[in-house]
């Protein structure tokens, strides 16, 4: 394979000239799609007839029909959803058209453009139809059971289509339950009182009693509350609630158990199911029966966090010989983990092994990983990071690059719409094979779309490009900005990288938002004013309120930086309640017993990145030599 070459002048000129039409015909098609309410207009034919070589070009299309769904343009609109049927393109317009043809009554033509579009509305609407057919009832009517058994409510068009389906005698009591189970532990318990009533009269209780556990979990702690009528399903409550319980209030939990499984049969299942989750969340407490429970479970499980849960709670308690008798007796998948051969490692040099644990490390200290890196911190040797840039010719790349998606994904970043560039990403990734992949996780990187890139290398499994996979993209702002706070800018590189992996336009569910995941409360409380929630979105204003608050976190945590990073994930009130109340620990067992395993496994990975941008940015990189010395100790607020 040949690594791409660069472009001879002559291209670049060409490539110059390209881009010039190129950014002439994004304005164009700006101003086309404002004008495609009225297709017929002689502004918008003027302007579509300029945009003919254009990738997005189907968009101004798309903008005209969704403006003008009628009877009339039926010919136009099934065409355009033929021709682009199961990409973007067709996803909205369809949605749409259907909505139209259901409204007016229109059945042939719904069901011929019908497919399930994820909408329980037309979806409901499609066997609503087909229900009128004699011979479609029946099929039709086995459909419907996936629509019904969801945790929550479903929109009134389906109304007509359940009352059918139970005039028919389909729903079961099993059915019912089924749903009930789903709204009382995952879904809406307002839904709740409804299903009670479709219960049998004996078993109505059993609803009222989901409602109560789903509230409180502790409702499960009085066992006279469950009458012993229903066993099989009342146990069902109980493991439910005891399960919440055991991580809310363990010793409640524990007391209840014990009084409940004198009075009910637990199966094995069952039985085998709480000892694991009272092993972890006993373990997870430092609970004074986490042994008991720790052992119990371990002797027939395969489950890889109780057994890391089981580890941790031993390396805490400082019985470094029942830590290696538990590693040897762990089954050879898990032993074999790269955690558990680095405990392996630490538990031969405390117990004065250090033949046995050169040789571990040794070995570890070839993996590019956290506990590769604590490795060679051990050694003190310089980590090994296994950097190999992918090989590859410019005609691979430029046959992922002329895909139509790959066109359209481009111009749509360009205009600044990156969830439309998404959506024709996650398209075009759809029908590629492992080496197209590739070229698209370049393609992505070459256009400084690096998050896409990263996820890309991930999921493709090709993890030894770390020029792409690690980039130094915003390299000035987080820079200067690290530097003017007084942070480590591999530190902040790190940071990024794990919070948005470098996306500037990051949101997450809780309203996190920009290359560091700020929450907008944190920028105003670092600003001492109001920072409009949008201005989080740009990179400089991003990583300089980032920035400071590491250094915020970086004083409130005595200018540690393990601590600082679990707080700027966990929050640094929740880390203080995690620290040692008097005697100082090891880092790494500190680490090991964080309870939260978000912000465990958040800590492992922003000190690995710390440790590669440190060796990408041509700093001193000694992170995890400086780790592996560090201990923990109380801090004083």
């Amino acid at each position: 394979m040949l690594l791409l070459a660069c472009f001879s002048s002559q291209a670049t000129t060409t490539l110059s000239s390209t881009e010039q039409k190129q950014q002439h015909q994004r304005e164009i098609f700006v101003e086309a799609e404002s004008l495609a309410y009225n297709p017929q207009s002689a502004a918008y034919q003027r302007l579509v007839e300029q945009l003919v070589d254009y990738p997005l070009l189907p968009y101004v299309q798309l903008k005209a029909l969704m403006n003008n769904i009628n009877r009339k343009n039926g010919p136009q609109i099934e065409a355009f959803l033929e021709k682009y049927k199961n990409t973007p393109l067709d996803r909205s317009l369809r949605k749409a058209w259907l909505q139209y043809l259901a409204k007016s009554q229109r059945k042939a033509e719904f069901l011929a453009a019908y497919t399930n579009t994820g909408n329980a509305e037309l979806a409901c609407k499609n066997i609503e139809f087909r229900l009128s057919d004699p011979s479609e009832r029946e099929v039709a009517l086995t459909e419907v059971p996936s629509l019904w058994i969801v945790g929550n409510s479903q929109p009134k068009a389906c109304d007509y289509v359940f009352r059918e389906w139970k005039k028919a005698g389909l729903l079961t009591k099993d059915m019912v339950w089924q749903r009930l189970v789903l709204a009382a532990t995952r879904g809406k318990h307002t839904l709740i009182p409804y299903l009670k009533k479709l219960l049998p009269e004996n078993e109505r209780y059993l609803a009222d009693l989901w409602l109560a556990v789903r509230r409180d979990a502790s409702y499960v702690s009085r066992g006279s509350r469950f009458p012993h009528k229903n066993v099989s399903k009342e146990t069902q409550i109980l493991i439910y609630g005891l399960k919440r319980l055991a991580f809310s209030h363990p010793d409640l939990a524990l007391k209840s158990w014990y009084a409940l499984e004198k009075r009910f049969a637990f199966s094995a299942p069952q039985r085998k199911e709480m000892t694991e989750r009272f092993a972890i969340a006993l373990a997870v407490a430092d609970h004074s029966q986490a042994e008991l429970w720790l052992d119990k479970a371990s002797a027939d499980s395969t489950d890889i966090e109780l057994f890391r849960w089981h580890l941790a709670h031993v390396l805490r308690l400082g019985n470094w010989q029942h830590a290696l008798e538990l590693i040897e007796a762990a089954p050879s998948g898990i032993a074999q983990d790269l955690a558990f051969q680095y405990w392996l490692g630490r538990t031969y040099e405390q117990l004065k092994a250090g033949d046995l644990a050169q040789q571990t490390f040794n070995k570890l200290a070839n993996q590019r990983h956290y506990y590769g890196f604590m490795a060679s911190g051990k050694l003190a040797k310089q980590p090994s990071l296994h950097d190999k840039t992918l090989r590859f010719s410019p005609e691979q790349l430029l046959e992922v690059s002329n895909m139509p998606q790959a066109k359209r994904a481009y111009e749509f970043l360009q205009l600044g719409r990156s969830l439309s560039a998404r959506r024709e990403w996650y398209d075009l990734q759809q029908g590629l094979n492992e080496q197209q992949s590739l070229m698209a996780a370049v393609l992505a990187d070459s256009w400084k779309w690096h998050d896409q890139a990263i996820f890309t290398f991930a999921r493709v499994g090709y993890l030894d490009d770390l020029e792409r996979r690690f980039p130094i993209a915003f390299d000035e702002t987080l820079i200067n900005s690290a530097n003017k706070n007084h942070v480590d800018p591999a530190w902040a590189f790190a940071i990024v990288r794990r919070e948005s992996s470098f996306m500037p336009d990051a949101n997450s569910h809780a309203g996190a938002r920009g290359l560091m995941q700020l929450m907008p409360g944190t920028a105003n409380y670092l600003a001492k004013k109001k920072v409009g929630s949008s201005s989080l979105f740009d990179p400089k204003q991003n990583v300089e309120y980032g920035t400071q608050y590491m250094r915020y976190l970086m004083d409130k945590m005595d200018n540690n930086p393990v601590l600082a990073t679990a707080s700027y994930n966990a929050g640094w009130r929740k880390v203080l309640d995690w620290l040692p109340e008097r005697d100082a620990v090891p880092m790494d067992i500190w680490v090991e017993t964080i309870p939260y395993k978000e912000t465990r496994n958040y800590v492992k990975a922003v000190m690995a990145y710390k440790q590669i941008y440190a060796q990408r940015l041509g700093q001193p990189s000694q992170v995890f030599k400086e780790l592996v010395d560090m201990q923990i100790a109380p801090i004083q607020q």
